[in-house]
């Protein structure tokens, strides 16, 4: 047979371009002719062409966030699955599409058809729906707050000093530095909800979510006070999104219909949030994050409860490796930032490079535990882990996951541990030891002895287990 893919995941970095070859890879063992096409984070790269999606009998969409241009497959047999269960078992993927395709109908029918993907179909569904929403929401903004964050941890690195009145920044140049990761800060918010709503309704959800995010973080528009943080924005992308798709249904006359991406939807929309904001949700919201925000100061200035916090976000970190579960405590990190907590982040950027880092020292010095190929791997997986990319554990994980993904889980929960105890910090939302080179967390030698004994731990345990197996 011929098939086309597509895979996509958060981050657009590993999984993305992991799930392609294991396509093409599988698929032209099994004798069919693959045609992938990757959504990563440089692009959409071998992007399929008419031809190929015509010819094709069959498109599976792996991904865990929204993909662009599904509308090419309308009227095709398209089997839509998560990213993970390609990397753990590709042939049955394939088995799948035979057994649950479905023919891919319009996302906005006429009256009377419905669609095969609507987001009525089931509860799990919505479920995982609303989470793919949010993940793509996520994978916009990181870059963002990446860039924001390195900039203010490498200006007050350099020129940071402590006064009475809180940390300034001492040189001209650094200053302007500093302002400028405030700025791609404050990008976050809008591109959060703009894009959540995007992978809901499209282009035309992007303006009133974008405005409303700006709108319902303005404290002093708001009359609250502070902002509702990102639990407003991510609010905002929902109920926008939703109302957009809804709107796209309207039966509107045709010399209405070049208006309504351009002044009816915005206009309603941004009405509608202002509305719903300032005299209802803005206040609860607000209140809300500003418990969740003491909570969290609470429980890291404790030694008892940080050590709890600490091992359950490095286990959260940990679990999937990139995937959703180390997406959703990546993003609790990313939103401590934002509240002027770093030790959250600091828990998570200690955890994320345990894995890519203990597994490929035990590839390379458990020579007669792992296969030519992993051993191959060992350099290139610690290089991922100094730059913080846990993703490169997986090839480690589905090949052995009963031993791999404990000895992962509990040496990133040992890692996020001891940077509770520590009061670690990370002012930048990324991990592994680049973080600490880059001058990003308040303590070098503390940052890299918390990712060092989680990494030991995983290394010492994955070892062990393997040994054991044999």
């Amino acid at each position: 047979m011929k098939i086309a893919g597509v895979t996509k995941c958060p981050t657009g970095i590993a999984h993305t371009y992991m799930a392609a070859e294991r396509l093409e890879v599988t698929g032209k063992k099994l004798g069919h002719e693959m045609y992938v096409e990757t959504q990563g984070s440089q692009g959409t790269e071998n992007m399929l062409t008419d031809r190929e999606i015509e010819e094709a009998d069959y498109v599976i969409i792996a991904a865990d966030i929204a993909v662009d241009g599904t509308e090419r497959f309308v009227g095709k047999k398209v089997f839509r699955t998560p990213i993970k269960p390609v990397l753990r078992d590709t042939e049955k993927i394939f088995r799948d599409m035979e057994e649950k395709a479905e023919v891919m109908a319009p996302a906005f029918p006429e009256e009377g058809r419905t669609p095969v993907f609507s987001f009525s179909a089931e509860k799990g569904r919505e479920q995982s729906e609303m989470l793919r929403q949010l993940m793509n929401g996520a994978s916009y903004m990181i870059p963002f707050v990446v860039v924001g964050g390195l900039f203010i941890a490498l200006a007050q690195s350099f020129a940071g000093e402590s006064s009475s009145s809180g940390l300034f920044i001492n040189s001209v140049f650094w200053d302007k530095v500093h302002k400028i990761g405030y700025l791609a800060f404050e990008l976050m918010y809008p591109i959060l909800s703009g894009f959540l709503a995007f992978s809901i309704a499209g282009r035309a959800a992007l303006a009133p979510a974008m405005i409303g995010a700006m709108i319902v973080t303005n404290g002093e528009l708001l009359g609250t006070g502070e902002g509702t943080g990102f639990l407003g924005c991510i609010v905002v992308g929902y109920v926008v999104g939703y109302l957009v798709r809804w709107m796209n249904t309207w039966k509107t006359p045709k010399a209405l219909k070049p208006m309504m991406p351009i002044f009816i939807i915005p206009l309603s929309g941004v009405s509608l949030v202002s509305v719903l904001f300032i005299f209802v949700l803005g206040q609860p919201i607000a209140s809300l994050m500003r418990s969740l925000n003491s909570l969290l100061v609470y429980l890291a200035d404790s030694s008892s409860t940080a050590l709890l916090l600490g091992l359950v976000l490095g286990a959260m970190i940990g679990v999937d490796m990139g995937g959703p579960i180390n997406k959703m405590a990546f993003f609790f990190g990313v939103a401590s930032i934002a509240e002027g907590n770093l030790r959250i982040m600091g828990i998570a950027s200690s955890s994320i490079a345990v894995a890519p880092l203990s597994m490929g020292v035990a590839a390379m010095i458990g020579v007669s535990r792992f296969s030519g190929e992993e051993r191959g791997m060992g350099i290139y997986t610690v290089l991922m882990g100094i730059l913080g990319i846990s993703e490169g554990a997986i090839p480690f994980a589905t090949s052995d996951p009963k031993h791999v993904i404990p000895s992962v889980v509990t040496g990133s929960a040992v890692a996020g541990a001891a940077a509770a105890l520590t009061g670690v910090t990370s002012a930048a939302p990324h991990g592994g030891p680049i973080v600490g080179f880059l001058g990003a967390t308040n303590h070098l030698m503390l940052y890299l002895l918390c990712i060092f004994a989680g990494t030991a731990v995983s290394t010492a345990m994955v070892l062990f287990l393997k040994k054991k197996s044999r």
